[in-house]
Order: structure tokens, then C-alpha cells, then sequence
């Protein structure tokens, strides 16, 4: 088990520097359109969009990560005046009843909507219009990459629990 977790931190790792990198076109596409618009008049049909799906794709497929490293935001005022054992018996139960049904309706949702974006072929309203079968995909897949790594927090902590460490 104690693998198992590793190869996921691995992985939410790895992802996750992988997923960074998506803030580097985001940057330029942004730029862009500033000089596009700003300075020469003549503003882009595809930046705007394309931002969004660049942040989008940035943001979904960057939670696994995020709560790797835990920095997902939290309200945690007076759970951090608890001991730290009743912070990891919170954690435990939060994921049992809160995190795992929501993100189980969460990723029936988004497979779903991506499902039906990808029989009707889907494109954007915009004169640009791109396919936005593809980027509804990465919805399901940041929830799955949230889950798995959701798992592997949760044993973590269970093993805290039980005096052991990973």
C-alpha cells in the first residue's frame, strides 16, 4: 500500500510540472493580445478564448497536485488549534463523507458533459471555433487525477493515524 501511495505522489509530482508549463503559452496568447489589441488595433478572434481554455486546462488538471502539496484554500482556524491527531481523524472522515461523494457526482457530471460534447462533435459559438470536446475531456480527468490523489492522502493520513509514516 505504502507503493502504491509513493507512485501516486509520483505521479501528482510529475503532473503537476508538466501542467505548470501550460502557464507559458498562457503568458504569450495573453501578451499577444494585449500588443494585438492595445497597440496595432487589431484584436484577435481566437486569444480570448484560447486564454480560457489554456487557464482552464492549467487549473483542472492541477488539483491532483495542489492537494499533494497541500494548498488547496481551507478555512482551518480552529482545526488548527486542535491536537494533531484530531486534525487527522477530521481529515479521515471528511474524505469519507464530503470529498469522495462530491468529487463521485462531480466526475459523473463532467463524464457526461463530455461524453455529449463528443457525440455531437462539438465546437465553440465563436468565429473561431474550435473543438471543445477535447478541452470538456480534461474535466473528468482533473477529477479523476483528484481522486486517485485524494486516495493516497487518505491512507497517508490513516497510517498517521496509526503511528506509522509513508
Amino acid at each position: 500500500m505504502k507503493q502504491i501511495v509513493r507512485c501516486i505522489d509520483a505521479f501528482s509530482e510529475m503532473s503537476g510540472r508538466w501542467v505548470s508549463l501550460l502557464i507559458l503559452p498562457l503568458v504569450f496568447v495573453v501578451m499577444y493580445e494585449v500588443v494585438m489589441r492595445k497597440m496595432l488595433h487589431m484584436p484577435t478572434s481566437w486569444a480570448f478564448e484560447m486564454t480560457i481554455y489554456l487557464y482552464g486546462a492549467h487549473f483542472m488538471l492541477g488539483m491532483g497536485y495542489t492537494l499533494y502539496h497541500d494548498r488547496h484554500v481551507r478555512i482551518d482556524v480552529i482545526v488548527l488549534q486542535l491536537p494533531e491527531r484530531m486534525q487527522l481523524w477530521l481529515r479521515v472522515i471528511t474524505f469519507l463523507i464530503i470529498f469522495v461523494p462530491f468529487l463521485a457526482v462531480l466526475s459523473y457530471a463532467a463524464v457526461g458533459y463530455a461524453a455529449k460534447s463528443w457525440m455531437h462533435w462539438e465546437h465553440s459559438w465563436s468565429a473561431w471555433k474550435p473543438p471543445l470536446y477535447i478541452y470538456k475531456t480534461i474535466m473528468p480527468l482533473g477529477f479523476i487525477m483528484l481522486f486517485v490523489q485524494g486516495i493516497a492522502t487518505f491512507i497517508r493520513d490513516v497510517y498517521k493515524l496509526k503511528g506509522e509514516k509513508i
